[in-house]
């Protein structure tokens, strides 16, 4: 519809920091393309910490417990910590910047996947994405936040997840359709993943039957990590004024993604 009437359309400018919909279906090339920048990416990496230390001190374990009145430290998996861990993330935009930056404050080394290597605060390294299996077998933990591209989709496939240290933990708080959920699970069902924090899945919704839910040590939340508190929208309304008086002016826009 865009496609065939809208022949004055020159910007759409999203409120949202993912914008795999609008290159799914497809944008003219005449069509700048700009997305939330860093505005949800306090509260998304807030989220991602809490589901990153949420696994790695087995809540999961002890909410199974909880759930049957039982007082017990004995849990079938060892208590581990942040401090001295080697955490992953996968993407390094304000999302992936947001997460490190917090994980600094837990004295946990981060090692970044992106396109090329590079030096960046927050990271011990940035190496490129075509050493993820070497990274993720010295990683205890791997953090999903980049973008929903014809690169990252499927990236973490079965391969990439068996080349995860055994016993690490997996948190996704980008898109469902970066991570093979079929390989997710077998890795929980297995033991090979010590548990799997998702805000996103594939398929989302996820069904009520699916078998994902029924996964040990899996934390799922319905795709809410950027909600909460009144944060992201006074950032996002001081951009689209700002890139409305960019493009009044002609000037280039801020945080253009396509």
């Amino acid at each position: 519809m865009i496609r065939e009437r809208a022949n004055r359309l020159r910007w759409i400018q999203l409120t949202t920091a993912g914008y795999d919909g609008v290159v799914i279906h497809g944008v003219p090339a005449s069509v700048v393309v700009t997305n939330a920048g860093n505005a949800h990416a306090p509260a998304v990496a807030e989220h991602a910490m809490t589901l990153l230390t949420a696994l790695t001190r087995r809540l999961p374990c002890f909410g199974e417990l909880q759930a049957r009145h039982v007082f017990d430290p004995k849990i079938p998996l060892p208590l581990a910590n942040l401090e001295d861990s080697t955490v992953a993330i996968l993407g390094f935009g304000g999302i992936g910047r947001a997460i490190a930056s917090r994980l600094k404050a837990f004295d946990a080394r981060v090692v970044v996947i992106a396109r090329t290597a590079r030096t960046e605060e927050f990271a011990d390294e940035v190496v490129a994405s075509s050493t993820l299996h070497d990274v993720l077998a010295r990683s205890d933990a791997l953090v999903i936040a980049a973008a929903l591209t014809a690169e990252t989709q499927g990236m973490i496939d079965a391969a990439a997840i068996a080349a995860l240290k055994p016993g690490s933990v997996l948190v996704n708080v980008a898109r469902g359709g970066i991570v093979d959920t079929v390989a997710l699970m077998a890795a929980l069902n297995s033991g090979h993943l010590a548990g799997a924090g998702l805000d996103v899945t594939d398929p989302e919704p996820l069904p009520p039957d699916h078998p994902l839910w029924s996964c040990p040590n899996l934390i799922v939340t319905p795709h809410l990590a950027s909600k909460g508190g009144p944060g992201p929208r006074p950032r996002i309304t001081a951009l689209v004024r700002e890139n409305v008086g960019r493009f009044l002016a002609g000037q280039g826009l801020a945080h253009v993604v396509a």
